[in-house]
């Protein structure tokens, strides 16, 4: 085996040691009869590892060539201690020594050794600083509504533009955003598909769409004009508001970001997301927004809710005792529900009578048909009378909440340790309330406004699952099913 000498001299100074002579200190370690490989990279710094020597002699170590390497001090290897590390690494695998000459390093001694693990330590805080110093300024750059890079979403472009002197990322907008108006104004049709609207695209434009890049645009709150519900939207999805209320202005766009898993899609969850009114403007209206939101939401629902091929009250059917979802069981030819609640010893009721589907879903169809015809002739004004007496009952018990959190935290400065325990136990439920008030009110608000299409259904007993399907979510939240009776919960 080889012993590697290896010497770099970055500027040839009279004052500094030159490399012919730290080869001759370099051979004074080598205590055996071993061949000697010379190594030298001259004119070089040590800032980085992009040497042409120094490579040749790691590519070595890699082929197993070497089982020593001599230097005469250590920043003559590199000036970072992270890249030091990273080559510790390399050799420890290849179980190839190291010496230095000036500061007497040689792990094949304790001392040695110990030494390297000080230096690794030192090299673990200086990657964990480095990181937490980007982390720290892309953080604050996005709290401060700069675009944080990569792409722009569609129907942008990336830009910089000048902001109290310097030149900050942005997106503005491009041909392609009419295009997305369009999408969100088709999705939050009643009956309209991801899938429906991604064959016309494709079929149009001549261009590869799909539901997943559907999604992310209709996700996305980079298109959304942020008012106050866009606000509350994001409290109540367990988001960080970086910027101030005041700034959700209804015409400026939303940047989000976050650690995220990088298997999922990035507004799968968004819990603990940071949330910041960005420099460029939106161009879809709040209501709209939040209307395609609770709608890909209540999709994302009935796709988990077992398979729908067994009914088109996939995601609509609930047990009436524990509300869990009712799952299709089969006996042969026959259908029947079962209450998804009773495996996990969730649901309490003891006596469930068996509900077969077919006759479940003769009871729903007549309870639509029967509303469906009332619907159409009801006038607006009363949807929206409904809707506003609930959302003032909702902005009181709001009040309310907040009142109770206010008290509590007030009352925080004489708390000893076990009030504190109780108060942290008790802010955590009335957050978690408020919350669930806040996404109440944002779906109020946007029912207000819409009203759905009536189809036609003169010919139900005819159409397919899919169609029963997107009617009865059109106009229903849930139907509960009880042994003795069906009770359906309407949208409107």
């Amino acid at each position: 085996m080889t012993t590697a000498i290896y010497a770099r001299q970055s500027i040839n100074k009279k004052d500094s040691i030159s490399i012919e002579t730290q080869i001759e200190l370099c051979k004074k370690e080598i205590k055996d009869d071993s061949p000697i490989k010379i190594y030298q990279d001259k004119g070089f710094s040590g800032k980085n590892t992009s040497r042409p020597s120094f490579q040749q002699m790691m590519s070595d170590v890699s082929r197993g060539q070497i089982n020593n390497i001599v230097v005469y001090r250590l920043d003559r290897i590199s000036r970072s201690v992270v890249d030091f590390a990273n080559i510790v690494d390399i050799l420890n695998k290849h179980n190839v020594g190291f010496i230095s000459a000036n500061e007497k390093f040689d792990t094949s001694s304790p001392a040695g050794k110990a030494m390297l693990y000080i230096v690794m330590v030192f090299a673990q805080l200086e990657r964990e600083t480095i990181a937490e110093r980007i982390k720290d300024n892309y953080y604050q750059r996005g709290s401060e509504g700069v675009w944080l890079g990569g792409p722009a979403p569609f129907g942008y472009d990336n830009i910089k533009i000048p902001v109290n002197g310097k030149k900050i990322a942005t997106i503005t907008e491009n041909s392609d955003i009419e295009l997305v108006k369009w999408i969100y104004e088709q999705y939050s049709k009643d009956g309209v598909s991801l899938g429906e609207i991604a064959k016309k695209l494709v079929s149009e434009r001549d261009e590869m769409w799909d539901n997943i890049k559907l999604s992310r645009i209709l996700h996305n709150p980079a298109y959304v004009k942020a008012n106050a519900d866009i606000y509350n939207y994001y409290v109540s999805q367990g988001c960080i508001i970086k910027s101030d209320v005041s700034d959700f202005n209804g015409e400026n766009g939303l940047n989000i970001y976050g650690k995220r898993d990088r298997a999922m899609n990035k507004y799968n969850n968004i819990k603990d997301h940071n949330v910041t009114v960005s420099f460029h403007k939106g161009v879809i209206s709040p209501s709209l927004w939040l209307q395609c939101q609770y709608k890909l939401n209540k999709n994302v629902q009935i796709k988990n809710n077992g398979k729908g091929k067994h009914t088109w009250l996939t995601g609509l059917a609930k047990c009436g005792y524990c509300g869990r979802a009712l799952v299709v069981r089969r006996y042969k030819d026959i259908k029947y529900f079962n209450c998804s609640g009773r495996a996990i010893k969730v649901c309490k009721q003891e006596d469930i009578q068996t509900h077969y589907v077919d006759e479940i879903e003769k009871i729903v169809s007549d309870k639509i048909k029967d509303f469906t015809e009332k619907f159409s002739k009801c006038k607006l004004k009363s949807v929206k009378q409904q809707n506003e007496t609930e959302i003032n009952d909702i902005k009181k018990q709001l009040i309310k909440t907040d009142t109770e959190i206010k008290n509590i935290i007030d009352n925080l400065a004489t708390a000893n340790e076990v009030m504190m325990k109780y108060a942290n136990i008790k802010i955590t439920e009335l957050d978690k309330r408020k919350n669930e008030l806040l996404n109440k009110l944002n779906e109020l608000n946007v029912k207000k406004e819409y009203r759905p299409n009536i189809p036609d259904i003169s010919n139900w007993n005819i159409r397919d699952p899919k169609f029963k399907n997107q009617v009865a979510a059109s106009f229903i939240d849930k139907v509960l099913v009880y042994n003795d009776k069906v009770e359906i919960v309407w949208k409107y």
